[in-house]
């Protein structure tokens, strides 16, 4: 199968004007607050839409159908590409090192949030904008990869999602693509201003509101502070906060389903009911002893708050603090390591291995131990009440085994630099499940830009992978994938 440079170059064109005239919002928030670095942004986005302009229109009578080859070169493009331009701001605006520049340019657009950024409240509106953006971006990005092309793709079970993907009117009707992508975007959008209007009623500025919402959503997990948000220390923020968050981990076809009054759908989904099961078990496990080790001095509301906050933090890799769960008791670090594996739900911004995989796996195996006992015995796998084929069972064990396989070698790699191994260990798990806090020595109180320019690479890669279901990458690398 041939590949389709001119189409893929054509839409990447496409891509990138649409990313200059995002570039163009901090560009004239940085003239209002005469910040010097609006000149940048301004020349970013014109050196951008330029760039854009010349793929679009050199790349003319390109043939308009896209296989699955293209597929897989053109995401990765997409998200190497938009990562290597968003570097222009960091770079030039505010002197950074080209590998921090990269560093955070990649967080960014891969939704993870690990920052190595210097003095971050004292930086330019415009650039803590724009890293909001490039989060709120990347995980609009993420929802129609997962609700559209993931499926079409067989990545890592994925292909057990087009029906839940293509829910109308009928269950039988499959829309066409732009359909389920306009109205995941719509989701997006209405979700993204909703918070926004509620953040600004608890009175956070309108700036700040903005950069938290399109953080918060993305399960990106940026903030215009340090502290994250227990700058504000606001119960009625952290409340709407959770509330978001909880919604970025949710799989955004149900809102679909929703939208066409299929409740049923979304009460009996298998995923969702075990994303809330195992946010209340966990919470309550650390709230339980946090609340004995802080003795007279503790608050119910308060333990109850801290332990749910960080739990669906770390479970949608969102990132966000209120508090420094380093100093709590160790279950903490026990459930935050597991928490960074799981993830939530598939088609949602969140990273990780994500529960639907994890609930197949564990029936696939429940139902092999049945079968060792009753060998006669037909044990099918199901999920949502749907059996699954032995080419679904076999994508989603085989993702886990990469994922598995992928972390360690990372893990390794990032051990070579001379860290201990809960450093790596949480370095390499941030990384890949792209969520932007760790344990160790570079948990809350850690500094990641304290790091090598190698271990920084290592994560930078691990990000990429981990956003986008590794084997979308992987397979550029398989010398057959190139062959005719």
């Amino acid at each position: 199968m041939s590949t389709n440079i001119k189409l893929i170059l054509n839409m990447l064109g496409a891509l990138l004007l649409i990313l200059s005239g995002f570039m163009a919002v901090p560009a004239f928030l940085g003239w209002l607050y005469d910040e010097d670095i609006a000149l940048v942004f301004f020349c970013s986005a014109l050196f951008t839409a330029l760039v854009g302009l010349i793929l679009k229109f050199t790349t003319k009578g390109h043939a308009h159908t896209i296989s699955k080859k293209d597929s897989y070169i053109l995401v990765t493009s997409v998200w190497s590409t938009f990562t290597l331009f968003g570097i222009i701001p960091y770079y030039i605006g505010n002197d950074m090192s080209f590998i921090d520049s990269l560093f955070e340019s990649m967080s960014g657009f891969t939704t993870t949030g690990s920052t190595v950024l210097p003095h971050i409240d004292a930086a330019p509106h415009s650039l803590l904008l724009w890293r909001s953006m490039t989060q709120w971006i990347g995980g609009m990005g993420i929802i129609t990869l997962s609700a559209v092309l993931f499926p079409a793709l067989g990545i890592g079970g994925m292909q057990m999602f087009t029906a839940e993907a293509s829910i109308n009117r009928s269950d039988r009707v499959h829309p066409k693509i732009n359909e389920v992508a306009r109205y995941a975007w719509v989701f997006y959008i209405v979700l993204t201003l909703l918070e926004i209007i509620l953040l600004r009623l608890g009175g956070m500025p309108i700036f700040e509101a903005v950069c938290h919402s399109f953080s918060t959503l993305s399960t990106g997990g940026f903030s215009p502070h340090a502290a994250s948000i227990g700058f504000y220390n606001s119960a009625y923020i952290d409340y709407v906060v959770m509330v978001f968050m909880f919604l970025g981990g949710v799989n955004f076809t149900l809102f679909y389903a929703m939208l066409f009054n299929k409740w049923g759908k979304v009460i009996n989904d298998d995923e969702l009911r075990t994303y809330v099961w195992v946010i209340a078990i966990c919470a309550a496990s650390i709230a339980v002893p946090l609340f004995h080790a802080e003795g007279n001095v503790a608050d119910g509301e308060y333990c109850v708050r801290r332990s749910l906050f960080h739990v669906i933090s770390v479970m949608t890799s969102t990132g966000f603090t209120i508090d420094n769960y380093s100093m709590w008791p160790s279950i903490a670090t026990t459930i935050t390591v597991l928490l960074m594996v799981t993830g939530t739900c598939t088609s949602s911004t969140s990273g990780g291995l994500k529960f639907m995989r994890i609930l197949v796996t564990i029936r696939y195996i429940k139902g092999e131990f049945r079968r060792m006992i009753h060998p006669s015995a037909v044990v099918p796998v199901k999920y949502n009440d749907t059996p699954l084929n032995p080419a679904d069972l076999r994508s989603v064990t085989l993702f886990l085994l990469f994922y598995f396989m992928v972390m360690i070698f990372g893990v390794i790699f990032i051990s070579f630099d001379g860290l201990e191994f809960e450093d790596a260990f949480g370095l390499g798990a941030n990384s890949l499940g792209d969520i932007g806090i760790s344990v160790g020595s570079f948990g809350p109180d850690g500094d990641i830009a304290s790091l090598s320019t190698y271990t920084k690479s290592i994560m930078i890669l691990l990000m990429l992978l981990g956003r986008l279901e590794i084997f979308t990458v992987v397979v550029l690398f398989v010398p057959s994938f190139w062959k005719r």
